[in-house]
């Protein structure tokens, strides 16, 4: 178990210097709070001299384990400081601490920059607001009403459980779909080595057979032919347009329209429109819990949802709300279904719109998951019979041949 020497001042003001046995920065920090002591500078005692502590310098020996910052890490990070704060470790000390215990070398640059802000004066919030692909607007607007409202242990919780809930089912669609794609990845080999390998051999051979050959295996050869030598012009010409495809998607009439074309697909719309709903209702619940004024608060839940149709969609409620409607009744029925609208409606009369929309947000959080169940045991029989029909064309151009050859010899 690592050593560390630190600097502190107990409950006197005296100060004192010693050194204390634990498993990570973290936990030597929680255990000098829970003495009494107020510490002021900590280092790990093979790195420490005496007289010298200097709180937060970053070992930069330790090489990262990852090139971005998960969404797992996200939330360890959420717990870890809710944990701190709520044991009344001051808000600077428990950054250092974690920043010291991460090996994420990206994680800790950027709460390197965000403790660098804080020394200046800047609040939390303000920190980390110039970090937006990793804290959107939905965390700043927490953080700050956690900050207004001297609520920040608890706004952390929430938001710690938040990102968990949301990683835990990123990891299950990610283990559903696993199987699938292994399962056409490898079809699709089989296929490319029979095209590239396999078929061209056997038009060496049969290339004596000419007209004689049967109608399959000549279409068969013919495909495969035109594959062989302009397969790589065809490759060439799908990664352009996926491209220019993606450039257009990026700008906003593009993202605009490809979120409305994928809502209207079969299955995977009704999928990602629940996805949506869920995802609206637990930041809603979370931000009203923390005191973010509603009409702020939905205004920032319907930009993170991740689909600008919806969020064109939303911004009529944002309307009928700031006009004096409630939030049920100012609900669009086109995105949020009958029951949605009555939950919250019962949310709102009975003071609880945030557990409301918490149970809301479990409820389609669940059917997403039993969506892409249903979806995944589809796939795979149907995966399994395309691909298997192609290898079983391939198989019979190749053995027709030899059977009418066969037959004629008889």
């Amino acid at each position: 178990m690592p050593e560390f020497s630190y600097a502190a001042r107990d409950t006197q003001g005296a100060s004192q210097q010693g050194t204390v046995l634990a498993a990570s920065r973290f936990a030597a920090l929680t255990e000098l709070h829970a003495r009494g002591l107020t510490v002021l500078a900590m280092e790990e005692a093979l790195d420490a001299r005496p007289g010298k502590l200097t709180l937060g310098r970053v070992k930069t020996g330790r090489r990262p384990l990852f090139g971005t910052i998960k969404l797992t890490e996200k939330a360890v990070f959420c717990r870890q400081l809710s944990i701190s704060v709520n044991s009344g470790i001051p808000l600077r000390e428990a950054l250092e601490s974690i920043m010291e215990d991460t090996d994420n070398l990206v994680f800790r640059r950027l709460l390197e920059r965000v403790l660098r802000r804080i020394e200046e004066g800047q609040t939390f919030s303000g920190a980390i607001q110039g970090e937006e692909k990793v804290f959107d607007r939905l965390f700043v607007a927490l953080i700050r009403s956690a900050e207004e409202s001297g609520s920040m242990a608890e706004i952390l919780n929430y938001l710690a459980a938040s990102l968990e809930k949301s990683d835990r089912l990123a990891r299950k669609i990610r283990s559903i779909i696993a199987y699938p794609v292994f399962v056409a990845g490898f079809f699709v080999l089989v296929s490319v080595i029979m095209t590239v390998f396999v078929l061209p051999r056997f038009q060496t051979i049969f290339q004596s057979y000419g007209s004689n050959l049967p109608r399959l295996t000549l279409v068969v050869f013919a495909i495969n032919r035109f594959l062989v030598h302009y397969g790589h012009w065809v490759l060439l010409g799908v990664l352009v347009a996926a491209a220019l495809l993606t450039a257009y998607v990026r700008t906003p009439d593009g993202r605009l329209l490809a979120d409305a074309a994928v809502l209207r697909i079969p299955l995977l719309g009704a999928c990602i429109r629940k996805l949506s709903v869920a995802r609206f209702c637990r930041n809603l619940g979370i931000m009203i819990r923390g005191g973010v004024p509603v009409t702020t608060a939905l205004g920032i839940a319907a930009e993170v949802l991740g689909n600008k149709a919806m969020e064109a969609t939303l911004k009529n409620t944002y309307n009928r709300i700031v006009a004096g409607n409630n939030i049920a009744s100012s609900l669009d029925p086109r995105v949020f279904p009958r029951l949605v609208v009555r939950m919250v409606s019962v949310g709102e009369s009975s003071g609880r719109l945030p557990d409301v929309l918490e149970k809301v947000s479990d409820v389609y959080e669940d059917q997403v998951e039993n969506t892409i169940l249903m979806a995944t045991a589809l796939f795979e029989p149907v995966v399994i019979v395309i691909f298997g029909c192609i290898i079983l064309v391939m198989v019979m151009a190749i053995y027709l041949p030899v059977f009418s050859v066969a037959a004629h010899a008889r």
